[in-house]
């Protein structure tokens, strides 16, 4: 059949001799290489400087994840943590009584003592207070290092109220911290700073908690509200906020959109934010709009889900991992699986890169497996109108003109119409091997992945057995991507951990190598700063590590003129550009938010606030 066909259609198509799985490998720089009409290409960094850093260690070797692994696989202590995610909290209290001492201590001692706060919150509103009293105190019996004071005072209260009801019992009231025994702020002793008035807000000064801290840039604070909840608008779904640098509202904005994706550099002159439906909205510091695409219908990324085979990986947002608009507001940025594209605001590419495969795959072209004797070409032929010789665009042209008839979309009235269209796709493929849905495009050909290496090999005996095996993503994502602060280039970041810097132009100029991929960038100028899961890069011109720390859950990044902090809830910590620490504050309630006077700057939490005098952002 295969040369039956190509004495017919000749070797125009220049393809390569398939491989061992039926696909063809893709010529080089062919413009099959992904069968699209405006392909990304495929990015080359052998020349481009390579900066290999400390390897950031995995999330899993520091969080104990390996250990919660292990004592999940216990036949007695895995059945708590099963308890546990299906918030059975009695039968977690229950099974707790079969375990030693040493058993419940750890992580599976956390799942304990929370399943008995549950159980005991739940006595106390039915008014079983002797239940609750009960419980409280096995709870301190069984996983002493998990009570909280909370849980001690909570304890007392139950105490209290038995003995104002005339219970009895035979318990006696635990020592425990009072809240107001917390300071509300408190900086720590290595920290150059002073702390000044501290005082509570007024009902129109608090922080609304429907928003949340979006970024902290040199200019001022985006907030969001992803809820909508702050507004009694109709149909507004979130709602975006500009703060500057001191706190005063520069603008508010309803958003007819939720924000699935944000995107906002340290220079602070726009935010870039798609929603779940895939529409990317970018707006300035004044909250006016500057770009809105529907990335869904770019041709870029229809291409991209019609050429390469990604069923597997679910749905399009899922696919886009970052998003960002430039400094001068006059580019965009998005990332799609392995790929990137920097486009102009009127949707114009840049550029589009692709990154390079995996070690071990390689890109192929699929074509149809349907194949026909010489008479089902034959009848193929007949069914079109066509004869030998025949040449390949007769056979689209006259499959466009007999689908169009008889598509059953325009025959809704003809119940023959739907085997009409199977039996005319069947003949198309059978003359061409190739699926007559991807016609629309120049190249019809769909990019497959296969394997060039086995992922095991084994000698026995001097025989030697190769295994491969076929599962798996070939492609290495893009996971982070965010404009430069001051020459227009930009940074990638992918799965394995390579954080590529590329040019205006789309060019690499430097690929760091961390081994994990950040969950942020952010570029200020002379210093940039890369924040893996576990640790915090600060590289200094371009190529130099000026530090790093390791910061496992210790917060998000905010980088501004003065430095460099990681907020997490209750906790700012301070450094300075190059990562000399320069102190912490600590708050009784969870920040919520910061911003700069003449000579420091104001934390404030839900109800209260301090200046922090010789702290300059």
């Amino acid at each position: 059949m295969f040369s039956f066909l190509s004495k017919m259609f000749g070797n125009g198509r220049g393809t390569d001799a398939q491989d061992s799985m039926g696909l063809t490998r893709i010529a080089q720089n062919s413009n099959r290489e992904s069968g699209r009409r405006e392909p990304p290409k495929e990015l080359d960094w052998s020349q481009a400087a390579y900066v290999p850093l400390p390897p950031s260690p995995p999330t899993w070797e520091v969080d104990g994840r390996d250990e919660f692994h292990r004592e999940n696989n216990d036949p007695l202590i895995g059945p708590v943590f099963q308890a546990g995610f299906k918030s059975q909290y009695t039968k977690v209290v229950k099974l707790a009584g079969d375990l030693s001492p040493k058993q419940r201590q750890g992580r599976v001692g956390e799942v304990i003592a929370k399943a008995y706060a549950k159980l005991i919150i739940q006595r106390v509103k039915s008014g079983q207070l002797a239940a609750a009293a009960k419980q409280s105190v096995e709870m301190f019996e069984r996983v002493p290092e998990h009570v909280k004071d909370v849980d001690l005072r909570r304890f007392n209260r139950i105490l209290k109220e038995m003995d104002k009801s005339g219970k009895k019992h035979g318990y006696e009231p635990v020592d425990a911290a009072s809240p107001t025994s917390f300071p509300l702020f408190e900086a720590s002793e290595d920290a150059p700073w002073t702390l000044v008035g501290e005082r509570k807000l007024k009902g129109d000064e608090r922080p609304d908690p429907a928003f949340t801290i979006a970024a902290i840039d040199s200019r001022g604070t985006w907030l969001l509200d992803r809820s909508g909840a702050s507004t009694e608008q109709a149909g507004v779904k979130s709602v975006l906020r500009r703060m500057d640098r001191h706190g005063a509202l520069v603008g508010e904005k309803a958003l007819y959109h939720d924000a699935y994706r944000t995107g906002t550099g340290a220079a602070g002159s726009g935010i870039a934010i798609m929603d779940s439906n895939g529409l990317l909205h970018a707006y300035d510091e004044e909250l006016n709009i500057i770009v809105e695409s529907n990335l869904c219908e770019d041709s870029r990324v229809v291409d991209h889900f019609r050429a390469i085979d990604t069923n597997y990986w679910g749905e399009f947002k899922s696919q886009v991992r970052a998003v960002d608009i430039a400094p001068e507001g006059d580019r965009y940025l998005f990332t799609l699986a392995d790929e990137a594209w920097c486009c102009t605001t009127s949707g114009e590419a840049v550029w589009g890169l692709v990154m390079p495969l995996k070690e071990g795959w390689k890109r192929v072209v699929g074509r149809s497996e349907r194949f026909g004797v010489a008479q089902e070409v034959e009848e193929a032929l007949k069914l079109f109108g066509l004869s030998l010789p025949v040449d390949p665009t007769d056979i689209k042209r006259k499959y466009r003109k007999l689908a169009q008839a008889h598509h059953p979309d325009r025959n809704a009235g003809d119940p023959s119409a739907t085997e009409k269209m199977k039996a005319l796709n069947t003949a198309f493929e059978t003359l061409t091997g190739v699926d007559p849905n991807t016609l629309e495009y120049e190249e019809s050909d769909v990019t497959y992945f296969a394997r060039t290496d086995p992922d095991y090999v084994m000698e026995v005996e001097g025989l030697r057995l190769e295994i491969t095996m076929t599962g798996g993503v070939p492609q290495d994502w893009v996971y982070a991507g965010s404009f430069t602060a001051v020459d227009g280039g930009a940074y990638l970041a992918t799965y394995s951990g390579k954080v590529i810097r590329v040019s205006r132009e789309g060019q690499p100029e430097v690929v760091y190598d961390i081994g994990t991929c950040p969950k942020e960038i952010v570029d200020v100028g002379r210093h940039t700063y890369f924040l893996t899961p576990t640790r915090l890069y600060i590289i200094e011109d371009s190529t130099k590590l000026a530090a790093f720390l390791d910061v496992f859950q210790q917060g998000r990044l905010l980088v501004t003129q003065g430095g460099f902090g990681l907020l997490t809830g209750k906790q700012l910590q301070w450094f300075t550009h190059a990562g000399l620490r320069a102190g912490e504050l600590t708050t009784k309630d969870p920040i919520r938010a910061i911003y700069a006077t003449d000579s420091g700057v104001v934390v404030q939490t839900r109800q209260h606030q301090v200046e922090i005098q010789g702290l300059l952002m």
